[in-house]
């Protein structure tokens, strides 16, 4: 039977825990960690790090050759722990000329890896290609199109099309069930929103489902909505499109995912679907949630198996920046950062999910007019713990939960110009030790102009 997720109960269970704050000390001593370039052109993007079983490292990233010229998805391995990696080679170049969204590595039981990404634009010559687009984020936003391809060797694949038609998917997660099966969870239009050309906005994506990977094959369908029906022939879906989405099986093999849709209110919605029903988490206020496709919720467990969604409750509504921490099981919430001085912003945030019930944020975080700096919160155990992971130059300070501690550990990525540290993906080897992989971008001013650069950096943490 279909989950209905439009019959969401209409409450939000949130108790807040919000503990006081600390800052963080004015001088850090750098750890020494080397950082290692991954990327070629100086035009990188979001980025992915999977440490195999057998102990080799794979990444991919986004970036593309030249302004104009499409983004594709790069793909380079180290097979010594990272103290070098091969040639960037593409994965996702099919002769379209479309440009690719965030790109994603996964590893199932049997020991295939599997690289997947959404593809922009269409296969028919006659249309103009999509070499790239600035409305897109970890969260989805664009209509696209589900690629993956599977891990011969040292190189991947003919890219496969995950759909039944292109241009009709929008958000998306992969994850592993209990037998070690890769399932990538999406939303989409349906096959008669599509049909009527309603295919333009994710808002119309009211379509959540789910597929199995199995190596160069696929199956298993099942879905985890009930499309609505336009109010005359030909006409738009109900305004239900979910965006957004994080997830992963839990030790019954039930499937756990969030996701946002936007109410008949207008108010843009947070929902957990526990495996068994789904309820509202969270709800922003009125047109103050800003582009959450950006920085979207991320659905992580601990070690108990709880569900945690990490997230970022508009600012404008707070005495400070911030990021939460929302236990399901206790309805509390932690304030996991909290930027306090006037001018700083939390830019962005990232979170993984590690072994165990380990579980990894980072953020960025800066003024306007300088460089910025990214720090981290690892989870193991019931104890937080903080480290800066950038040495951008910033001059602000910063300040964090004191339910956590700093240990002065920072990995250095410096220059003279202005830096932004981007995003960064978190990676668990076989021994618990956690690496990275991190866009910054160097921005270089002359007279009257400005360039970016951004590159992909590998690095350790531990």
């Amino acid at each position: 039977m279909k989950t209905k997720l439009t019959k969401i109960a209409a409450s939000i269970f949130l108790i807040l825990a919000l503990s006081s704050c600390k800052l963080l000390p004015d001088a850090i001593k750098a750890s020494g960690a080397e950082e290692i370039k991954l990327s070629q052109f100086e035009k990188a993007g979001y980025c992915d790090l999977l440490i195999a079983k057998d102990g080799t490292y794979h990444a991919v990233f986004l970036e593309n050759l030249d302004y104009g010229k499409p983004v594709f998805v790069y793909y380079s391995s180290s097979s010594n722990k990272g103290k070098s990696w091969s040639a960037p080679v593409t994965v996702s170049n099919d002769g379209t000329g479309n440009g690719a969204s965030i790109p994603k590595l996964i590893q199932d039981g049997s020991g295939t890896i599997y690289a997947i990404w959404k593809r922009f634009g269409s296969s028919d010559k006659s249309q103009y290609p999509i070499a790239e687009t600035t409305l897109e984020g970890t969260g989805g936003y664009n209509m696209g199109t589900l690629f993956y391809a599977v891990l011969n060797g040292s190189t991947f694949g003919k890219p496969i099309m995950l759909a039944s038609n292109e241009l009709m998917q929008v958000s998306w997660f992969a994850t592993l069930d209990n037998a070690g099966k890769v399932h990538v969870v999406w939303s989409q239009v349906s096959d008669e929103t599509l049909k009527n050309r309603w295919n333009t906005y994710w808002y119309y994506a009211d379509l959540i489902t789910e597929a199995t990977l199995n190596g160069g094959s696929f199956g298993n369908f099942k879905d985890y909505s009930t499309p609505g029906k336009p109010k005359y022939p030909g006409g738009a879906p109900p305004n239900l499109g979910f965006q957004n989405l994080s997830g992963y099986y839990d030790k019954q093999n039930k499937l756990h995912f969030i996701g946002e849709f936007v109410a008949e209110s207008g108010v843009k919605t947070l929902f957990l679907y526990n495996g068994t029903k789904a309820e509202i988490a969270y709800q922003y206020p009125l047109y103050k949630e800003g582009n959450t496709f950006n920085n979207p919720a991320e659905l992580l467990y601990d070690e108990k198996g709880n569900d945690h969604i990490i997230f970022r409750p508009p600012a404008s509504t707070l005495e400070s920046e911030q990021i939460w921490d929302y236990d399901v099981a206790t309805r509390k919430t932690n304030v996991l950062a909290s930027i306090q001085k006037t001018g700083v912003k939390i830019q962005s945030f990232q979170a993984d999910q590690g072994p165990n019930g380990e579980m990894a944020v980072m953020i960025q975080a800066g003024g306007l007019s300088e460089s910025n700096e990214a720090f981290g919160f690892f989870y193991k155990n019931g104890k937080w713990l903080t480290k800066g992971l950038s040495q951008n130059a910033s001059k602000d300070t910063f300040a964090s939960s004191g339910l956590f501690y700093y240990d002065g550990y920072i990995t250095a990525i410096t220059s003279s110009e202005r830096s932004l540290t981007n995003f960064i993906d978190v990676a668990w080897d076989a021994s618990g030790n956690k690496s990275m992989v991190m866009t910054v971008s160097v921005y270089f001013v002359g007279q009257g102009f400005s360039t970016s650069s951004p590159s992909v950096y590998f690095s350790k943490i531990d």
